[in-house]
């Protein structure tokens, strides 16, 4: 299985990976004065919002939530959906005689092996889907080195790498541009990077950063390590705008007007929401903050474990999963409409046998992906939610 966490993974085995592998109001502005030196994000303003007008998931009226059940590739192997895009199609990686396929999936289709085409060398993953269909995630060449290459895939161009050296693709938007994480010539060391077909790789700074998310307007969230960190330290959440005149790697902290946080990495991001996880009065929580306000919502926790925030919807919905301990991890979802977090397990019938453990994906339409065991047997899964209002 992949390492949960881009963000914790791209501090703590980067080297390892390319060797081998309370919701914010409507109405007043809670903001205190931002700092004159910082400046401004322009925000996409969108009329009829979330948490406006009660749009956004909701727990299933009758019964349990519908799941689908996606099954590995090969007995016994571990499997995983990553991302879902509006269009319903998913993408994951999953285990093969011991070694990972990237794979794209959709409930008609079924799975279609990714990593069995030409160029995905004897090992693969993908990591996101954009709007357009394209597919990002890294893979081997099958040379017996282990060393894995990013890449953007399309069924018109295939398999296209990414970097002339090793590094991981995080995340992709439907304009072509592409995120990750480029290690140096020092093993200890890496970069977060942007990627287009036509500007090319370009690094963003920061001390050991990792880029794990890019919206269609070409915001870029990650997180980056101070001057100060120790090596192990994932450091502050970043966030680095595309379209600036200067673009320049930006503590979101900065950007926070809640009290109370260090916001530690940042995982996913659109033109209104970032998530990610943070500290918030000593305690480990996943976050959402809203760009226009600056207000980061404490997504709270099921039980007393860490929660962590993966990915946001339109609607300003968030997955992730919490770790009641250091075995086991509980697939979430939190919304404006549910107005907590909600174990992904409590809206399936019991009696069927899931553990929904991580949620990596969601859609504007209520899908929700990740992975699971269904009757001890490691699987993806798409649940679905309904959605106010429906």
């Amino acid at each position: 299985m992949m390492s949960p966490a881009k963000a914790i993974r791209g501090v703590l085995v980067a080297a390892a990976t390319v060797a081998s592998m309370g919701c914010s109001g409507c109405g007043a502005d809670h903001r205190d004065p931002a700092p004159a030196a910082v400046p401004a994000i322009e925000i996409a303003r969108v009329q009829s919002r979330a948490h406006c007008t009660g749009h956004g998931v909701v727990p299933p009226a009758r019964g349990y939530a519908r799941i689908v059940e996606i099954p590995p590739l090969a007995p016994d192997g571990a499997v995983a959906l990553h991302d879902v895009n509006d269009d319903g199609i998913a993408v994951g990686s999953a285990q093969v005689d011991g070694k990972y396929h990237a794979f794209r999936w959709t409930e008609r289709g079924g799975i279609t092996d990714l990593g069995a085409q030409p160029g995905f060398g004897s090992q693969s993953f993908t990591s996101a889907i954009a709007p357009d269909g394209s597919i990002s995630g890294h893979s081997d060449h099958g040379d017996g080195t282990g060393t894995l290459f990013g890449y953007r895939w399309t069924a018109t161009t295939g398999r296209v790498e990414i970097c002339p050296t090793g590094c991981s693709v995080w995340d992709l938007n439907g304009k072509g541009q592409a995120v990750g994480l480029l290690p140096g010539a020092d093993p200890t060391l890496w970069q977060a990077f942007v990627w287009s077909a036509g500007a090319g790789l370009k690094t963003l700074g920061g001390a050991r950063s990792s880029a794990s998310g890019i919206s269609e307007a070409g915001l870029v969230v990650g997180n980056a390590q101070l001057a100060d960190s120790a090596a192990t330290d994932v450091g502050h959440a970043f966030i680095y705008d595309l379209r600036a005149a200067q673009p320049a790697m930006q503590d979101l902290n900065r950007r926070a007007r809640t009290a109370g946080w260090l916001l530690r990495a940042a995982n996913d991001v659109n033109d209104r929401f970032v998530v990610g996880y943070g500290v918030h009065n000593g305690l480990n929580r996943a976050f959402r903050l809203a760009l226009d306000t600056g207000v980061v919502d404490d997504l709270g926790t099921v039980g007393t474990g860490d929660s962590f925030g993966w990915a946001v919807d339109e609607d300003g919905d968030v997955v992730g999963w919490v770790e009641p301990d250091v075995h086991r991890n509980v697939a979430v979802v939190w919304g404006p409409s549910l107005g907590k977090m909600v174990a992904l397990n409590d809206l399936v019938d019991p009696s069927d046998g899931w553990d929904l453990q991580q949620a990596n994906g969601i859609n504007k339409h209520g899908l929700i992906v990740g992975s699971a065991t269904h009757h001890g047997v490691s699987v993806g899964f798409q649940l679905t939610l309904p959605l106010a209002g429906e």
